[in-house]
C-alpha cells in the first residue's frame, strides 16, 4: 500500500543578497535535527492518522477463511461484530488492521511518533504468516469503517508447558513488567501455557458528529459478546486471560465481565526507548499486571445471556448496570 508524498520535505528557501546597508545578523549554530523535521514528522503523524479515518475495510467478514471465523454477528444498521484467527484474514485486511492499531496509538500518544516517522510506519509491524493471535473487532458495513477493536494473544510457545517455568516465553505484558505473573498468582485448577491468552490493543476511532453514548455503549456490549464468544470457541479452552492496564481504566472495566481480577503490586514497566510502543509505560499512570480466571462452560453461556439480554434492553444503560450487577467482580492484590 504505497503512502504518497508523506515523506517529501517541504522546499528549501531560495537564497537571496542582502542589501549592502543592511548586512544579516550572524546567524545561529546549525540545530542537531533538521529545523523541518518537527514539521514534516507532524504532517506524516496527521497523514497516517487520516489516511485510516478513510480506510474501507468492506467485504472483511466474507473474505476470512471459515474455519478460522470464531464469531460473526451482522445487524440490520450495517453494524458488524466478528472474531478472526491472524492466519485466516487476508493480508490487505491485517494491513488495515495493524494501521488502525497504530493510528489510535498514535492518537493517543501510546505509541512513539518519533520512531513511527522514522521508521515510515503506516501500520503496526505484525508477522505475515499465521500467528498466535485473534482479532475481535466491530466495524461499519456501509462505509468499511472500524469501530472498537481488542486482541487476544497466545503463548509463545507451540507446545504446553507450566507457566511457573523460568524458562518459558513471558507473554508482552510480563516482559514489560520484568515479572512471571504465575510465580505470583495462582489459580486452584492446573493451568498451562496454551490455556492463558492475553488481552491487548483495546481501542476506539475518535468520536464522530453523532456518536451517542447509547451509540458507543451498544458497540461496547457488541464487542463484549463477540470477545467472549470466540473466547469460549478457543480450544484447547482459555482458563486465564492475563494482560496490564491502570487500574481505574482497563481494570476496572474488566471487573465488569469477569468475577476475579489479581492485581501485582510494586512492579516498574517499561520498553526499551527503539521499541515502537515505549510511550505506553511513560503516558498513562500506574500501570498494573493483572491475571484473570476466564469464564468457561455455564458461567460463560451466562454472561454470553446477559450481554444479550442486556443489548437487548429497552434502555441499554439499564441491561448493562444490570449485568454488571450480576458479575460483581471483586479485586485481589498480590505485592511483588
Amino acid at each position: 500500500m504505497a503512502m504518497p508524498d508523506l515523506l517529501s520535505a517541504p522546499p528549501k528557501p531560495s537564497a537571496t543578497a542582502a542589501p549592502a546597508e543592511s548586512p544579516s545578523p550572524v546567524a545561529p549554530p546549525e540545530p542537531a535535527v533538521p529545523a523541518g523535521r518537527s514539521r514534516l514528522q507532524e504532517r506524516f503523524v496527521g497523514d497516517v492518522m487520516a489516511l485510516h479515518e478513510r480506510m474501507d475495510l468492506r467485504g472483511l467478514a466474507d473474505s476470512i477463511r471459515p474455519e478460522d471465523l470464531l464469531y460473526l454477528a451482522r445487524r440490520p444498521d450495517g453494524l458488524v461484530v466478528l472474531a478472526a484467527r491472524h492466519g485466516g484474514i487476508p493480508q490487505r485486511y491485517l494491513l488495515g488492521i495493524y494501521g488502525f492499531r497504530l493510528a489510535q496509538y498514535l492518537r493517543l500518544r501510546f505509541a512513539s511518533e518519533d520512531l513511527a516517522f522514522q521508521r515510515a510506519l503506516f501500520a503496526e509491524p505484525h508477522p505475515e504468516q499465521a500467528s498466535n493471535e485473534l482479532h475481535v473487532l466491530a466495524m461499519d458495513e456501509r462505509t468499511g469503517s472500524i469501530l472498537r477493536y481488542v486482541a487476544l494473544v497466545g503463548a509463545g510457545e507451540s507446545e504446553p508447558a507450566d507457566p511457573r517455568d523460568p524458562a518459558r516465553t513471558l507473554f508482552p505484558c510480563e516482559e514489560a513488567h520484568q515479572v512471571n505473573l504465575f510465580d505470583h498468582v495462582t489459580f486452584e485448577d492446573e493451568v498451562t501455557t496454551q490455556e492463558i491468552w492475553e488481552v491487548k490493543r483495546l481501542v476506539h476511532r475518535a468520536p464522530r458528529h453523532g456518536d451517542t453514548a447509547a451509540s458507543r455503549l451498544r458497540v461496547t456490549l457488541e464487542l463484549m459478546l463477540g470477545f467472549y464468544t470466540a473466547l469460549g470457541a478457543v480450544r484447547p479452552g482459555i482458563k486465564v486471560i492475563v494482560g496490564d492496564g491502570e487500574e481505574g481504566v482497563a481494570i476496572q472495566r474488566t471487573l465488569r465481565s469477569l468475577k476475579e481480577i489479581t492485581v501485582l503490586e510494586g512492579t516498574t514497566p517499561s520498553l526499551p526507548t527503539d521499541h515502537l510502543m515505549f510511550p505506553l509505560y511513560t503516558t498513562r499512570e500506574v500501570v498494573k499486571a493483572f491475571a484473570a480466571r476466564a469464564p468457561q462452560g455455564a458461567e460463560l453461556d451466562e454472561l454470553t445471556a446477559q450481554l444479550r439480554g442486556a443489548l437487548a434492553h429497552e434502555d441499554l444503560l439499564v441491561g448493562f448496570k444490570s449485568m454488571v450487577g450480576r458479575v460483581d467482580g471483586q479485586l485481589r492484590r498480590v505485592a511483588v
